[in-house]
């Protein structure tokens, strides 16, 4: 049974998970090699960006990734419940059913500039005899279910990055469209299951795409934090441009307050989750040098109104206290320079909140995991938080539940990156 759509409410970044996506990691992960890993290739003497790149820094082991991801969801199924806790694999086959739906997804697809004319006809022949589940399989793993004919350039194991593929926003939806070649079929998937499944029949949509290929109005979700019904952080740099911000500001109520981020253009950085994350209502886990004046200009924010234009400075957690009163902050790496700058990396920042203050980070952040623990969070494994989830859940009890991540971080996502919140509790 699919849940109302009244209930596709999202005001902020804290409230208790009421239903929530994940994308469920499958053989298209197995189908990544190595030429698939290298941003740059080299032509003649000079390095050009490499079209095959799918933006994972290593190949990954699928079993182990698997169990992680597991962990994660069956954390995330204690506190929404199994029906609320939705698979985005499980939907887009669900949507593929429909004649008319899986012939416009795969029209769309098969746009893909890479390849001939002749190799978009043998792949339309071939995805035109598949349907649902099949279909998604095919369109996901880039070749024919239970074979190895290859019908589309590469795989998109970007999926599992669900956050990314909407934006949530009060009750509505942001439909962006993602700037890397990598994700384009990550875009078209995730519109046809917002577009066309009943899980999300009714919800208002923000749409900046509106069939346009304007190659600079690209929107991910990681780069959109709810802080409140009155207040909306986009950041912009890497993955989401700044005109996509401001275009997205302008289709939101007049009364709330957007205030823009824009990010250091560095692989570290590519979304605005990756530096900071909610963890309880007035409680935010940061990393602290990329607000810090002192930092080189190429590794520091800067934070301006996107309604005004007007220039706030760089320290975004000071200037989201002007805002919360008495917003503690918790530095990502405890306040170490470097466990900081490595536990960045591996999404030592990017926590994502189930409740309030109750919150999942990879265990493999242990800098970060003890600053947390100083700061009030005790720090549990996930079989314990499902074992006695109820429980935990109430009171003001404050909880990190710690995951793992040696093989998910690979892929340059963490527990936020992981999860898609379509309802919170009001």
């Amino acid at each position: 049974m699919h849940a109302p759509s009244a209930s596709h409410v999202i005001h902020d970044e804290v409230s208790r998970l009421t239903a929530c996506a994940l994308f469920a990691p499958g053989d298209e992960l197995d189908r990544m090699l190595p030429r698939h890993i290298e941003s740059h290739v080299q032509c003649g003497e000079a390095l050009e960006e490499n079209r095959d790149y799918l933006l994972f820094d290593d190949l990954v082991l699928l079993p182990l990734l698997r169990d992680e991801h597991a962990e994660l969801a069956a954390v995330v199924r204690a506190v929404t419940g199994p029906q609320a806790c939705l698979d985005v694999r499980v939907m887009l086959g669900e949507v593929l059913a429909e004649e008319a739906v899986a012939a416009e997804v795969v029209a769309q697809v098969l746009s893909d500039d890479r390849l001939s004319v002749a190799e978009r006809r043998i792949a339309l022949v071939a995805l035109t005899k598949l349907r649902g589940a099949r279909l998604a399989e095919a369109l996901i793993q880039g070749a024919l279910p239970h074979t190895e004919q290859l019908i589309l350039p590469a795989p998109a194991p970007n999926l599992l990055f669900a956050r990314d593929l909407w934006a949530p926003i009060g009750a509505a939806i942001a439909l962006g469209w993602p700037r890397h070649r990598a994700r384009r079929r990550d875009g078209v998937l995730s519109r046809a299951i917002v577009r066309h499944h009943p899980q999300f029949h009714g919800v208002a949509t923000l749409d900046l795409h509106d069939g346009n290929a304007d190659p600079d109005v690209c929107l991910e979700g990681g780069d959109v934090l709810n802080v409140g019904p009155k207040l909306v952080l986009i950041g912009h740099g890497p993955r989401t441009t700044e005109r996509a911000a401001r275009l997205l500001t302008e289709r939101l109520p007049a009364d709330v307050e957007v205030l823009g981020v824009r990010l250091p253009l560095r692989r570290a950085t590519m979304h605005l989750d990756t530096l900071l994350t909610f963890i309880d209502t007035h409680a935010v886990l940061a990393y602290l040098p990329a607000f810090d004046a002192r930092s080189p200009d190429d590794e520091r924010c800067a934070v301006h109104d996107l309604r005004t234009g007007k220039a706030l400075g760089c320290d975004l957690p000071a200037i989201l206290r002007e805002r919360l009163p008495g917003l503690q902050v918790v530095p990502c790496g405890d306040g170490d320079s470097v466990a900081a700058q490595r536990e960045q990396w591996t999404d030592g920042a990017n926590a994502v909140c189930l409740a309030p203050g109750r919150i999942v980070l990879y265990r493999r952040n242990t800098h970060t995991l003890r600053a947390l623990n100083r700061a009030g969070f005790e720090v549990m494994s996930a079989p314990q938080f499902v074992a006695n989830s109820e429980l935990l859940l109430q009171g003001d009890r404050r909880i990190v539940v710690a995951v793992g991540g040696a093989e998910l971080s690979r892929g340059r996502g963490g527990p936020r990156c992981l999860t898609l919140p379509v309802a919170r509790a009001g």
